[in-house]
Parts: structure tokens; sequence; C-alpha cells
């Protein structure tokens, strides 16, 4: 008898923390699905699979809130929690690395719920042009009614191809470690789960739109080992995505069998989200939201959720998950509406003339309307193995007061400024509010999704001043590597 209260009281402690253990949530994940560890391309998504690391750029940062619901907690009027703290930095000749803060708990004082704070370094790297592998060291503490701990490490392994079709590979907690002083005298290992799965990408000009499938074997269980099998589908769009506000919608489902109570049970939950991202120029604004399911069986009338909140702040906001290449035979065949690129040759650059009223003497601007806009220029490229970074430092000479501003990518200078000829012959446009950045960050793209040839590229900065003004820089060209 006394063998069997302890293991009861096992059971209903650890499944707290075991619960907590896993960690796998974020504020899109949570609104997808696991699947989401095909793309994750934000901070949190290097603890679903670090490969996906190797295509991020840039640096980001994420603050992540999840109201968890109370159901299957010994007491009813418990208030778990769960929070996340992320940040990515890319090292253009190494990769890029990530860090996440991870704690879980309750908000009460008087609970049954551990605190669990986690602690995961990440690497992820593009080692051949669309295939990424990645890594993570993890570390996990427990206090409250039991203080226990364990290292483990994931690895994954992620391939896009020229055909919008992302293959992603990875396994959580490989060494299944054993938390640290055994509690009760029995043995409690952090979940192992495996996973494969693909996604489809549909990009248009007007959305983008990735379809996701994916499954996961999990081994767990307190008292024994339990294998069970997830399917999860997913999907997540992506409108107005070059606008700058762009508007984001997700759901998933999953179905299978999990862990519950140290059983084995039937596991169903669906999902969904939104998102809302600002374009600040060389940043993005991102703002999550997600609603998942409890997966197993409730009381009747009782539909507990989880409710996720997610703050995201720096480089690439709206995902881009399609693999362009540059290739010879982009180059003769250019777009029609860029046929250009192989039939223009560029403009020798010419010093600009004295005439303060004269923009530049190789395009006809409307002086009446246009002001010079003295900005001196300079362009880096910083582009890591097969995608492009490419950077504008930007040292406006004249203090102007504007309200908005555009930047301007063409092959060769245009004779006439017009609407019409921007219309037609510009490869990229890159805008925002306020006064310019002292520096803008481009992918390498066109606004039509190509990745652009090397070579010989202008570009020119204009702007609108408090008062209805109009200015323009001179041209600058600069190269692509």
């Amino acid at each position: 008898m006394k063998k069997l209260l302890i293991a009861v009281l096992t059971v209903q402690f650890l499944f707290a923390a075991a619960y907590s253990a896993d960690f796998l949530t974020s504020a899109r994940g949570g609104g997808i699905g696991f699947s989401f560890f095909v793309l994750g391309d934000d901070p949190s998504g290097a603890l679903y699979n670090p490969a996906s690391l190797g295509f991020i750029n840039g640096w980001q940062s994420q603050f992540m809130y999840n109201k968890r619901n109370n159901y299957g907690y010994a007491q009813w009027d418990e208030n778990p929690y769960y929070g996340l703290f992320g940040a990515v930095y890319n090292q253009p000749e190494w990769g890029t690395f990530a860090l996440n803060s991870v704690q879980s708990g309750s908000l009460l004082d008087n609970t049954d719920i551990p605190t669990v704070n986690y602690f995961t370094l990440s690497f992820g790297r593009e080692f051949w042009p669309g295939l990424a592998m990645g890594t993570s060291i993890k570390y996990m503490d427990e206090y409250g009614f039991l203080e226990r701990s364990a290292f483990d490490f994931d690895f994954g392994v992620t391939y896009r191809t020229t055909e919008n079709i992302i293959l992603a590979a990875s396994a959580e907690n490989i060494a299944r470690s054993k938390l640290t002083p055994v509690y009760l005298g029995i043995a409690e290992r952090l979940p192992r789960r495996s996973r494969a799965g693909g996604a489809y990408i549909l990009e248009t000009d007007e959305f983008q739109a990735a379809f996701l499938l994916a499954s996961q074997i999990q081994e767990w269980g307190i008292l024994e080992k339990h294998t069970t099998f997830l399917a999860n589908f997913g999907t997540e769009w992506w409108f107005n995505r070059f606008g700058k506000i762009a508007f984001a919608a997700r759901g998933g489902y999953t179905i299978g069998k999990g862990v519950l109570n140290d059983l084995k049970s039937d596991y169903n939950s669906f999902s969904g989200g939104l998102s809302v991202n600002y374009n600040l120029g060389s940043n993005d604004l991102r703002i999550d939201y997600g609603i998942e399911t409890f997966p197993y069986d409730t009381e009747p009338g009782r539909s507990p959720v989880n409710h996720y909140f997610s703050l995201n702040f720096g480089w690439g906001g709206i995902p881009s998950y399609s693999r362009y290449e540059a290739d010879e035979e982009y180059t003769e065949n250019p777009p029609i509406q860029h046929d250009y690129l192989s039939t223009l040759e560029p403009k020798t650059y010419e010093p600009p003339q004295t005439d303060e009223n004269d923009i530049d003497p190789d395009t006809e601007f409307d002086i009446k309307k246009f002001e010079r806009y003295k900005v001196e220029m300079d362009v880096a490229d910083i582009s890591s193995m097969d995608y492009k970074r490419v950077v504008f430092y930007l040292r406006p000479q004249t203090i102007i007061n504007t309200n908005s501003w555009k930047l301007y990518v063409f092959k060769a200078k245009i004779k006439k400024w017009s609407e019409v000829e921007i219309d037609r012959w510009a490869l990229k446009v890159i805008e925002g509010k306020g006064l310019p950045p002292l520096n803008v960050v481009w992918d390498g793209i066109s606004s039509d999704g190509r990745l652009l040839p090397p070579g010989k590229y202008y570009c020119i900065l204009t702007a609108v001043d408090q008062q209805g003004r109009h200015f323009a820089t001179q041209w600058h060209n600069f190269n692509l590597e």
C-alpha cells in the first residue's frame, strides 16, 4: 500500500514537471503545431529545430508569454504560466547563434506546480546551398518541492529546394538524460522526440502560404517508457508581405497518442493564430497570437485552451522560405518586366553638376517639385554563401524633418523620374516613416521575388518632409558580389 501511495504521489507531482518539461512551444508554433519545426525561423524556432537557424540572417529578439490552461493539475484553481525570451544573431563567416531562456511555473504561492527553467544555446549554419544543420545544448533546472536538473542536446537538419519544398528532420533530448537527484527512488528522464516533416511554399505578389505535414515519435514515461506517435497538419498564410503592414493567419491539427499521467492516451488538438508585422525599414516589429486546445479528454462542458502572445523585433519579421538561384538561365531570361537586365547597359557614373537645382545630370527631375537631398551613401555586400545581405549606410549632410522616405534599386539610371518609369524599371523599393535610418538592410531579392544576379546596380533615395516637399539624392552605384 505504501509503495502504491508513493507511486501515485510521484505520478501526480512529476506529471506537472514533465508537462512543463515539454517546452516545445511558441506563439507561432502553438498556432500551427509541432510541424512548425520545418520552418522555425525565429528565436523560438531553435527549440523546435536548431537547423532552421542556418537560414536566419541579421538578428532578432523575442518575448513570449503563454497563459496555460489549468486542466489536469491537482488544484483546479492553479494559475500556470510559461514565459520565453530568445535572441538570435548571425555572424556571416560562422553561422547563426541563438539563446533561449524559458521558465514555467504557477503564479500562485500555494501550488503543486514546480518552477522549471531552461537555458538553451543553439547554433545553425547553411553548409551547402539549401542544406543547413544545427545543434542545441540545454540545461534544465527545477525547484519547488523538487530540486532537480539535467543536461541534454538536440540536432536537426533542413533542406530547402529551389522548387519551394522544405524537408526537415530533428531529434530532441537525444541522450534522454535523467533528472538528478532521483526523487522517491524513481528516475525520470527527459522525453526524447524524433521528427520528420516537410512543407510546400506557395508564393505570389499578394500572399505567401506554407502547407506543412510532420510526424513525431516520442519516448517518455515515469514508471515505464512509452513510445507514442503524433501527426500534425499545419498551414500559415502571409498577406501584403511587401507592404508596410503585413498580416498572417495560421492553423493546425494534431492527432495520435500521447502520455498523460504516465498512461498512453488519445491525443487530438486544434490550433490557430494571427500575426501583424510592421516594417520599420531595416527592422521589423511583429506581434503573434496563438491558441491551442488541450489535447486530452476533458470533462463535459469544459474546453481548456492555451493562449500565446509574442513580441518580436529585429531583422526579417516576415518569413521568406523559397530558395532562388541566380544562374545563367535567369541572367539570359530575366522577367519580362525587368528585361533591361540583359539589354540595357548601365550609364557611366558622372560627377554631379554644381547647379544646386539639378539633382543629377543623367535623370530629368521636375525641379519645381523635387529638391536635392544631400546624403552620402556607402553600400556593402556582406552576403553569406547563398543568401544575400546588402547594407546601405546613409549619412545625411543636410537636416530635413522627413515624414517618409524611399530607397530605390535599379539596374541603370532612368532618363525621366516619373511614376510610370519607376513602376517599369525599379527592381526594389524599400520605404519607411520618419527620418531615414543610418543603415538599411536588403536581402538582394527583387520585388517580384527574384534573387538578383551579381553585377553593377544603382540606387537613389527620396523623401517627403512635413510640409509636403519632395527631395531626391544623386544616383549611387554599387556592386552585388
